[in-house]
């Protein structure tokens, strides 16, 4: 009998354990030290209903630091598995300054909007994985540097670049050395930034395939991005010659499994 009740005590504690609610935050604990940019407005809205590019629903939902403690927002931020995934839609919101969804973190440097320098130490680690594409423009950026002028860094992932490429200084492609990946395989992407330098390591750990490539950023100063910035919208048709428009709910996707930041954030006298 004794052995009975602690067999159906182990289930019980077994089935509670799988069911218990699991949030983005139980997954990447430094959430805090990041802004979210979700593809609806506050009001849940997106831009489903919205004919023309220049009408779009330009003002994005973002839940900042603390706010992301317990949050989710599905299907567009939610963890399951120890991943937590993010999904931009092509009738997503977008930013003011993009034609292009996005569910992404934006590094809070310093506890706010602010920029470090490209010339003190900073790194970021993440390991994640690509598991959704657009349908017809299939790309999606899972990592960034963003600089007040231009974008130091972006990788991105596109199967008509036969895998994970880096993109740097705003309009340059590494076409040359792509790291070659298939959906839902596991990625690390480890940059360094150093003396005006930038470092970005990309390692594919299922297919033992590694790529570093260093540059001079620039941009003086700058700050991380991770998670699925879609590069494809429902308008393509309208201001790029020869794209299809994506349908509304096209979608990229990223699950991301850790993030490792290290930042040199001198405090304003």
């Amino acid at each position: 009998m004794y052995k009975l009740i602690i067999s159906i005590l182990f289930l019980i504690g077994m089935y509670f354990t799988a069911t218990a609610q699991q949030y983005p935050s139980d997954v990447l604990p430094a959430l805090t030290s990041w802004k979210l940019t979700l593809p609806v407005d506050a009001n849940g809205k997106d831009n489903s209903h919205i004919k023309k590019l220049e009408d779009r629903l330009r003002k994005p939902m973002e839940i900042i630091g603390r706010d992301l403690i317990d949050y989710q927002y599905k299907p567009y931020f939610y963890a399951q598995n120890a991943e937590v995934y993010f999904r931009a839609h092509a009738a997503g919101v977008t930013t003011k300054n993009s034609k292009n969804p996005r569910s992404e973190l934006r590094q809070l440097v310093g506890g706010g909007n602010n920029y470090w320098s490209v010339q003190d130490p900073q790194r970021m680690t993440v390991h994640l994985r690509v598991t959704h594409l657009p349908t017809y423009k299939q790309k999606v950026v899972i990592s960034q540097i963003h600089g007040p002028v231009n974008e130091p860094l972006k990788v991105s992932y596109s199967p008509k670049y036969k895998g994970v490429v880096i993109e740097w200084n705003e309009s340059h492609k590494d076409l040359a050395h792509p790291v070659p990946y298939q959906l839902g395989e596991h990625l690390i992407i480890d940059v360094k930034v150093n003396k005006g330098k930038i470092t970005c390591t990309i390692t594919n750990t299922d297919q033992d395939k590694t790529y570093s490539k260093t540059w001079r950023s620039e941009d003086s100063t700058g700050y991380f991005k991770v998670g699925c910035y879609t590069q494809a919208n429902k308008y393509l048709s309208q201001y790029k010659k020869g794209f299809r428009d994506e349908p509304n709910d096209s979608y990229g996707e990223v699950a991301v499994s850790k993030i490792e930041l290290e930042t040199t954030y001198p405090p304003k006298n």
